[in-house]
């Protein structure tokens, strides 16, 4: 059998070309589920850069709840509850740090509201983290370094003045119920009718895993505890939500230099206080699978995150389409931030497993998931990562495609959350059951005509 020259040419040529488009056109999509392989590591090259979305946790805080002399159940003494302690500044602070540095041919030294934009839940540790961000990101003299959180009353009621005195502004989200206003914010169940009860039910429910936790814990320092701790309830320490505020009082402590010293009353008995740290930091994770996230195959992840990644997958296109104007914002930022809770890097990552089945990890203080819209060759893709750590690679086609498949509306999410379906329903049967009330009374006004004039013909007729 004898192979043609051409045959062999042609056999060639196609070799050689299939070569160089493979090495020019890098897809970097693993065929079949789109999930990208973490041998790739994030590069600082930003010539195929086009927008980022950073979602981050604020840093270390104090305790949520304390008492009315501000101690805790572990006798820590905490200015006030539930804001940024010094270290969660410096946990922003370095990642501003290593942001600027990853994108410095990316964004201006000179901050321009055009290109950056920082949004934050209206809760202070979240504002001062955000700030903390932006204070090493612009390091020169775009950025007034002139004030420090000490001088900021960060009480709840004074929030809507806060960004008189931080610049640039930190636009904070607060849902409007008068007008379902809910773009670009994350949802949480306090804002949510079905994502309350949810949560609500699953406090209730036995969960073998959580409670497995809880026992083994209490078997191995509840007497160490009950030692050393006397305003410590050992009885509810066995119960998830006692035992949640404990995990939230000890990782506050964990993470602060102040009260750290309380702990060492535990280590003093041979035990290893990075043991207790990942016993409580896998109760919380599986208490958000089971728990607060109100399960994670239930809506609640597709009620909180659907309005911001509608909103960030917007923001990608058209910078993917190169269009210059921008329907929802005046500007098209190249880099956005977003500060906020545990809760939010949760549902983000437990949105993103039920449209692509990738793994959810921990959400300690100051974590980050980082979405990069990037191009290699002709087309558009979607790195993330989660703790700089490579969890997806996609085509921006594709993650859109999945992404609707599962995405809830405005109007689904309005008939979840507010009942606006049942509403509706409950308003007309009122109205129905006054039409049929008010039926009633004509037919009886009626009938009590008709007999009077009766009851005058009859006198008529005897006079």
């Amino acid at each position: 059998m004898k192979i043609s020259f051409f045959f062999l040419l042609k056999f060639f040529i196609f070799i050689i070309s299939f070569i160089f488009s493979s090495e020019e056109q890098f897809n970097p999509i693993v065929p079949g589920n789109g999930i990208f392989d973490q041998a790739y590591n994030h590069t600082s090259e930003e010539k195929n850069l086009f927008f980022i979305f950073l979602n981050v946790r604020h840093g270390a805080r104090s305790p949520l709840k304390l008492n009315k002399k501000h101690f805790d159940m572990f006798g820590g003494k905490w200015k006030s509850k539930s804001k940024l302690t010094s270290l969660g500044i410096k946990q922003h602070f370095d990642i501003g740090k290593i942001n600027k540095e990853r994108y410095s041919s990316f964004i201006n030294d000179k901050y321009d509201p055009k290109e950056i934009k920082v949004y934050s839940t209206p809760f202070p540790r979240t504002i001062m983290s955000g700030s903390s961000e932006l204070l090493s990101f612009y390091n020169n003299n775009s950025y007034p370094l002139n004030f420090n959180f000490s001088d900021i009353d960060f009480e709840d009621k004074d929030i809507e003045d806060i960004n008189k005195i931080i610049i640039p502004p930190i636009q904070l989200f607060s849902y409007n119920e008068q007008n379902h206003l809910f773009e670009r914010t994350f949802k949480n169940h306090f804002e949510c009718k079905y994502m309350t009860n949810k949560v609500k039910e699953n406090w209730e429910i036995y969960h073998k895993e959580i409670n497995s936790i809880i026992t083994n814990f209490n078997n191995e320092y509840s007497e160490i505890i009950g030692k050393e701790f006397k305003n410590i309830n050992l009885g509810l320490l066995k119960t998830p939500k006692y035992f949640d505020d404990f995990c939230d009082v000890f990782l506050s402590i964990y993470f602060d230099e102040n009260n750290y010293y309380l702990l060492k009353k535990i280590s003093k008995y041979g035990k290893d206080l990075n043991k207790i740290k990942e016993t409580c930091d896998d109760f919380l994770y599986k208490q958000f699978i089971y728990i607060r996230n109100g399960g994670i195959a239930e809506k609640n992840p597709l009620i909180s995150i659907s309005p911001i990644i509608n909103k960030i997958i917007t923001w990608m296109k058209l910078k993917a389409n190169n269009k210059n104007n921008f329907h929802i914002d005046l500007e098209q930022p190249k880099f956005v931030i977003f500060c906020g809770h545990d809760s939010n890097l949760f549902q983000m990552q437990t949105f993103l497993k039920i449209c692509f089945n990738i793994e959810v990890e921990k959400t300690e203080f100051a974590s980050t998931q980082l979405m990069e819209l990037r191009k290699y060759g002709n087309e558009y893709y979607i790195e993330i990562y989660y703790n700089n750590k490579l969890k997806m690679n996609i085509s921006l086609e594709v993650f859109e495609k999945r992404i609707n498949e599962h995405i809830l509306s405005e109007n689904e999410i309005k008939s979840l959350c507010y009942n606006e379906g049942n509403s509706k329903i409950k308003f007309m049967s009122i109205l129905i059951f006054a039409l049929i009330i008010s039926l009633i009374y004509e037919i009886r006004k009626i009938y009590k005509e008709k007999n009077n004039e009766t009851d005058s013909l009859k006198v008529v007729q005897i006079a």
